[in-house]
């Protein structure tokens, strides 16, 4: 966790300038697992079709989909800001609100964040708890959904939280603004 905090509060200035010039107009957080199978390439098409103003903030397992896709930088800050694994999703979570705090909003929601969350695996079920914490909400969830969401649970996320799941590339391109 440390070391990206560190290195976003190091480049703090250089993003804030960014965002206010609009070098940088959009951060996706794509945090999460997803699987080796070839079939998922969900998020590797996705991180290659993000506009070049796009920053991605990653943790967790999908981010080997498309760390190793040359992406560059803006200005110098690399297009990829990696937070680690899953349980390192906090710090993305922190830089959110740190954000927040630096452009004076009210609503973690004004933030020009989008959040894409590969579901692969049990344990990401604490980072849509952390983020539904927060109040996040517009969340995309895929390629797959949780055994565990009924119709009922479902119903709650969509109607309490707007979340979705994820659809076809450049449908979601468009819908993340």
């Amino acid at each position: 966790m440390a070391l990206l905090i560190h290195r976003f509060f190091a480049l703090a200035d250089q993003v804030v300038e960014n965002v206010k010039n609009g070098s940088i107009r959009k951060f996706v957080v794509m945090a999460g697992c997803d699987g080796r199978q070839p079939s998922r390439s969900y998020y590797t098409d996705f991180a290659s079709s993000l506009p070049n103003d796009t920053i991605i903030l990653t943790a967790g397992c999908a981010k080997y989909r498309y760390n190793k896709l040359n992406l560059g930088d803006i200005n110098g800050i690399p297009r990829v800001l990696d937070a680690g694994q899953c349980n390192d999703s906090y710090s993305l979570a922190v830089i959110a609100l740190k954000l927040k705090e630096i452009f004076e909003l009210n609503d973690i929601n004004e933030l020009p964040i989008s959040y894409n969350i590969a579901w692969y695996e049990q344990k990401a079920v604490i980072v849509l708890l952390a983020l539904l914490h927060l109040g996040v909400k517009n969340i995309k969830l895929g390629p797959t959904l949780p055994a565990f969401i009924t119709p009922d649970v479902a119903n709650f996320l969509i109607e309490t939280f707007k979340i979705s799941t994820i659809s076809d590339i450049a449908t979601d391109i468009k819908n993340f603004g």
